[in-house]
């Protein structure tokens, strides 16, 4: 039997090659078509690959709210922009070297972080504040056996003369430091809650919707700390997604996300689910809130995007 005839022999009776390649179109078109009306997926555009860096710790939770809002802008945009994915890497990063790997966008192209001007000038920066302002009003985690050490503060000059924890990278350590402000740094995100309870230093600024998560899990630990009861802190500290430079169709993408869900209402929805129990705890209304100004803030941060932002009742 001849190659050619046994190659025949392999096809069903009623197909030629030329027919079977004429089937293999139509089968192609039918699926382009199909794909196109109503896959919802344009398909001139590739896959989206969204490489996040890993959280500091098991404890640290505070990436679960962005992820979400992230993954929401993402699939609002999918008729627009296509496909995507969302990727973890197998690594937590100090600020610096996360800085460092987001100008590649290899590792990670993708970060939540507190605006400042290297960030802003070196990735590009997606000016949504992600926390609507929250993260700005810092309650103080402390030891329970120094609450009157806050009772007696009236100003911002009596928090000065008390020494924070904080670690070196953060934007808020460097604000507050060129404030004035006494700080103690730590090397590591977990390391700040044992050395405020070995009263290295009094208190531990954080935000409304990072502290109550913290301290709850963290009291089996540090039974010795509390949350401070009548003070707090405010200030400014938007924190955007940022986006590799490599990758400017992508921050376009995410802000055009955004905007469409502050548009529609799925924003606040979402801030309100995951912040509102916070913000009520908080008790915002009921606490002296002492102002300061953040001086590395850049200068075209949005607040005249009013609907951007948090505002405490009563203020």
């Amino acid at each position: 039997m001849s190659a050619k005839f046994g190659a025949r022999a392999m096809l069903p009776f009623f197909l030629t090659r030329k027919s079977l390649k004429v089937l293999v179109l139509i089968i192609n078109a039918v699926v382009f078509f199909w794909y196109f009306l109503f896959g919802n997926v344009p398909l001139t555009h590739a896959l989206d690959v969204v490489r996040l860096h890993a959280p500091h710790s098991e404890k640290d939770v505070r990436h679960i709210y962005p992820r979400v809002l992230l993954k929401e802008a993402l699939q609002k945009t999918v008729p627009t922009y296509g496909p995507y994915r969302i990727e973890q890497s197998i690594e937590g990063m100090q600020r610096d070297r996360a800085l460092q790997q987001m100008v590649y966008g290899k590792k990670i192209n993708v970060i939540v972080a507190v605006t400042r001007a290297e960030w802003e000038t070196e990735t590009i920066p997606v000016r949504i504040p992600l926390l609507k302002g929250l993260l700005g009003y810092r309650l103080f985690l402390i030891r329970q056996d120094n609450q009157y050490l806050f009772d007696a503060i009236h100003d911002i000059a009596q928090v000065k003369v008390l020494k924070a924890g904080l670690r070196q990278q953060w934007s808020t350590t460097k604000a507050l430091d060129q404030l004035g402000f006494l700080i103690v740094t730590g090397s590591s995100y977990e390391g700040l809650f044992r050395m405020l309870s070995q009263r290295r230093f009094d208190y531990f600024p954080r935000g409304v919707n990072e502290i109550f998560s913290e301290f709850e899990a963290h009291k089996a630990e540090f039974p010795d700390l509390a949350i401070e009861s009548s003070l707090a802190l405010y200030l400014p500290s938007p924190s955007y997604f940022f986006v590799s430079p490599a990758n400017p169709e992508l921050a376009k993408r995410i802000e055009t996300g955004l905007l469409m869900m502050i548009e529609d209402g799925t924003f606040d929805k979402i801030f309100y689910e995951f912040q509102g129990d916070n913000i009520e705890r908080a008790g915002l209304s009921k606490r002296k809130i002492l102002r300061v100004d953040n001086p590395i803030l850049p200068e075209n941060t949005p607040f005249s995007h009013k609907e951007f932002w948090y505002m405490p009742t009563g203020e």
